[in-house]
């Protein structure tokens, strides 16, 4: 059971932009590009690969984790 006073970091992007893919392979089809400064989802993760939703302008497709990470979390006493 996750402890009601601890909260996971946000997501976001490590670098200027990363690739959104039609399937988790750095050689499928782009369909689009997630940006820093947008919000996404990540609804699930296959190896390497983060399934995301870039909540900016809704394009859903795989972007590798080496470029998206949570944030550190905290927990209060």
């Amino acid at each position: 059971m996750t402890d009601p006073s601890c909260t996971q970091g946000s997501w976001v992007v490590g670098t200027k932009a990363v690739t959104i893919r039609s399937k988790a392979s750095a050689t499928s089809t782009a369909g689009g590009v997630l940006y820093r400064d947008h919000k996404f989802t990540v609804h699930k993760t296959s190896g390497k690969w983060r399934y995301i939703t870039d909540r900016t302008t809704g394009v859903k497709g795989w972007v590798s984790a080496k470029y998206v990470y949570r944030t550190a979390g905290m927990c209060l006493d």
